[in-house]
């Protein structure tokens, strides 16, 4: 379906984008950081997974541990980082680290990091005239950066957290990507160590974890065995929009002049509630108005039909991964319309994870382009 829009002024079937002398430049596209964390304005909706997220550490006290779980570009990330942005309470007594899992060599180096981080949280609080680290902890973390045996490491660790749980402080710790730790772990002991920090007395640190997969997915993977997820034991499952977001995602065109409403129907149908694959199309849809002065919602998804086709094909073998196979054929039967079986733990997921919703009559996937998607490569496979 196209849209002609009135008074658009077109050259050679092309509008005319260029401004004239003296004019101003049009207003940026509101859909361009597509694909990049989303904060400040981008950030849409989620209010109440915001504050859940915020419940872990805004009372008082050591933070509680939190397993933020999603599929790829469904928005954990973003989630996480508005929630410690937007938090309305500032503690003097917290220290928030954020690591990026899949950027460390090995888990010795994920916990240097850890109190390097917090070594210049404490100067930066210095030197705005706050207070500033204990006198012991800088001989500390001079012992945990040291190179030497993963012993000597374990126990500066540690002395690094029992000293800040004495002077009364908390840390909230982070670790994204967390999938990525079966390749940066590589010792069951790194996931005690984990664990120790994040539940035993003697220290004051909270975990978030942020993952496609269950933390005891990843530890088997890793380390052949589980004793972290005993202890981040709160889930919050981040999936899709609400109709609500989706309707609030459309409405950033009309910074450019832009009305989506009357195509939602047609740009739902394609990317469903996906956050990632919404804000594409809408980008994709409002360049090409800029370009033929038509919305045009069929032309935008052909050009980004290969993005598409990547993140479908992306999300399939996570599915397929996450449940050994055993929603394969679950998958299949969802994307023709047939009724699911009773409730089973792999429709469960699905349904956590915003795969999956259940209508008036039955089960459907979240986009009719992921259903498709999931008919054809079925009959490929054949």
């Amino acid at each position: 379906m196209a849209a002609q829009v009135p008074g658009s002024q077109l050259e050679g079937g092309h509008a005319v984008t260029a401004p004239a002398i003296g004019e101003r430049h049009p207003p940026a596209n509101p859909y361009r950081q597509v694909g990049r964390v989303a904060e400040g304005d981008r950030f849409v909706g989620r209010d109440g997974l915001v504050r859940l997220i915020q419940s872990a550490w805004q009372e008082q006290g050591r933070p509680s541990n939190v397993r933020v779980l999603g599929y790829h570009r469904t928005g954990k990330t973003s989630l996480v980082r508005r929630a410690l942005q937007a938090c309305p309470v500032r503690r003097t007594d917290l220290v928030s680290v954020w690591l990026d899992v899949g950027t460390h060599d090995s888990g010795a180096d994920l916990f240097r990091s850890m109190t390097r981080q917090v070594m210049a949280e404490f100067r930066e609080r210095a030197r705005r005239g706050e207070k500033g680290a204990p006198d012991e902890l800088g001989a500390i973390n001079a012992a945990v950066q040291q190179d030497g045996n993963w012993g000597d490491l374990r126990e500066s660790v540690r002395d690094f957290f029992k000293a800040l749980c004495r002077h009364g402080h908390h840390v909230l710790a982070v670790l994204d990507e967390f999938d990525r730790a079966t390749n940066t772990f590589t010792r069951l002991a790194e996931f005690q160590l984990l664990r120790s920090l994040a539940s035993d007395p003697p220290y004051s640190l909270g975990l978030i974890t942020i993952s496609r997969r269950d933390i005891e997915s990843i530890e088997v993977d890793a380390a052949g065995g589980s004793i972290l997820g005993g202890v981040v034991a709160t889930r919050r499952h981040v999936g899709m929009f609400t109709d609500e977001e989706a309707d609030l995602m459309l409405a950033r065109a009309a910074a450019v002049g832009i009305g989506l409403a009357a195509l939602r129907e047609e740009i739902i149908a394609r990317t469903g509630l996906h956050p990632f694959l919404l804000e594409l199309l809408c980008n994709r849809i409002v360049d090409l108005h800029r370009t033929t002065g038509r919305l045009d919602v069929r032309a935008a998804y052909e050009q980004e039909a290969p993005t598409f086709d990547t993140q479908f094909a992306q999300l399939r073998q996570n599915i397929e991964a996450d449940s050994e196979g055993r929603a394969t054929a679950l998958l299949r039967k969802l994307a023709v319309g047939r009724p699911a079986e009773p409730e089973s733990p792999e429709l469960s997921r699905l349904k956590q994870m915003g795969v999956a919703s259940s209508g008036p009559e039955r089960v459907t996937l979240f986009s009719r382009e992921f259903a498709h998607y999931i008919q054809m490569s079925a009959l490929d496979q054949a």
